[in-house]
């Protein structure tokens, strides 16, 4: 009888976080406890800690690794030429169905604080700038700069209360299918 194959760190640190990022889908952040992502992952709760130290050390790995897939995502997708309210409407799905808002939230929350992989994102997303401010034909860096932040707190603010914002306004699906359109077209303007 074959014995059962070890993962590697490397392995074993991917599942973990694969497997919080489908359950912050899931559950929201109440689904980043550690003995769910383990239960989830079919790994012991001493396997995460070894690997995180600490449900908080998780969440950090996690929104470390979602941000930077979803700068990569952009520079691929502003590489690619595609048009400014297709790459809206990208933003805001990453930030409002991926669960990645509500997890920045939960960070600004409880208090920012820079990790050690952010280097590698920061240069991600000064690449992610230069593209964007040819794509967008933005004449300044701080023009630029306060329309990412428009774009991105708008996407966060949706991924976090957009469901209730949308019921207490009565907003159609439609209606709310066409936000990142409409944002994109009023930046432009």
């Amino acid at each position: 009888m074959a014995g059962r194959r070890r993962r590697t760190a490397a392995e074993s640190k991917t599942l973990i976080l694969e497997t919080a990022a489908r359950r912050l889908r899931q559950h929201g952040l109440e689904g980043l406890n550690i003995t769910g992502v383990a239960d989830d992952a079919g790994l012991s709760h001493a396997t995460l800690i070894h690997h995180f130290g600490s449900s908080e050390g998780m969440r950090d790995a996690l929104s470390e690794k979602m941000t930077l897939d979803l700068i990569q995502d952009l520079v691929v997708a502003m590489d690619a030429k595609i048009s400014p309210a297709e790459l809206a409407g990208n933003v805001f799905e990453a930030l409002s169905e991926g669960g990645h808002g509500k997890l920045l939230a939960w960070r600004a929350v409880e208090g920012y604080r820079e990790h050690q992989d952010m280097g590698m994102v920061r240069d991600l997303f000064n690449q992610l700038l230069q593209t964007t401010q040819k794509v967008l034909d933005v004449e300044t860096r701080e023009d630029l700069q306060r329309i990412i932040l428009l774009v991105a707190t708008a996407a966060v603010g949706y991924g976090i209360a957009g469901d209730v914002l949308v019921d207490m306004l009565g907003m159609s699906k439609e209606a709310v299918d066409k936000f990142p359109g409409w944002v994109t077209a009023k930046i432009g303007s």
